[in-house]
């Protein structure tokens, strides 16, 4: 029982949350500076929040439902994936278009590494100093003045993201199929607790359990039965009290 919750949280550690903080704050910035419709200023940022969150909740629920895990974190994908539209969407009716993949903006930006919290960090303070690093890290992209530059650089930080996304959801999905879901390790760990409250059979040494005398003088009795009957062990012993 002891590790029945012991993959719970742990979103601040996540590269996938750290870039989707960064295009939040990001997009709030430009929003501000260069989106004159308030219905597509919160759009854009309720996209860009929608990919963070999400992010965070679903990490939050993988202890009790590995499913809604999967299913937040596809959100969050989906959610950059719009707002990506967005800034495509505001660099071709510009006149422009994004920047290919070959560009050295591009490449510069898709090798950067983050600054990740030390293994013992968690707490908001230590996050947001990360945050400010890597912000500083990728501020020469992000610059508010520049709204082209700003608006190709969020596209690329957006793929990112959802590379990394698409990654973090296929181990999910792997790690479901190896350790199984909230329910079936509830059922393990109650097995485990009872066979170990269970006494051992004295023939082949499993754990034994509790049946019911169907025939002889002992009908309607209950006794300890080995859990290897169907292998051949015929092992019991009296229930005591």
């Amino acid at each position: 029982m002891s590790d029945l919750f012991h993959n719970r949280g742990g979103y601040r550690k996540l590269d996938t949350f750290m870039l989707a903080t960064l295009i939040y704050y990001a997009t709030v910035e430009f929003c501000r500076a260069h989106v004159k419709s308030a219905r597509q200023q919160e759009q854009m940022v309720q996209a860009a929040r929608s990919g963070r969150q999400n992010i965070a909740e679903g990490s939050e629920r993988s202890s009790t439902s590995k499913e809604t895990e999967i299913k937040l974190t596809d959100v969050a994908r989906a959610s950059l994936a719009e707002l990506q539209l967005d800034y495509e969407d505001f660099i071709n009716l510009s006149g422009n278009f994004p920047w290919p993949d070959d560009a050295p903006e591009a490449v510069a930006m898709w090798h950067l590494r983050l600054a990740r919290l030390e293994p013992d960090q968690y707490s908001p303070h230590h996050f947001s100093k990360k945050v400010a690093e890597n912000r500083a890290a990728f501020a020469k992209w992000l610059v508010p003045a520049d709204p082209l530059h700003m608006a190709n650089a969020l596209v690329r930080l957006c793929e990112r993201a959802d590379f990394l996304l698409r990654k973090q959801i296929d181990g999910m999905g792997q790690r479901f199929l190896e350790q199984g879901g909230f329910r079936e390790n509830m059922t393990r760990a109650r097995l485990e607790v009872r066979d170990a409250q269970n006494p051992v059979c004295p023939q082949c040494g499993k754990p034994m359990q509790k049946r019911k005398a169907k025939s002889g003088p002992n009908a309607g009795k209950d006794f300890w039965g080995c859990t290897g009957y169907a292998e051949g062990c015929r092992g019991t012993r009296e229930v005591e009290g």
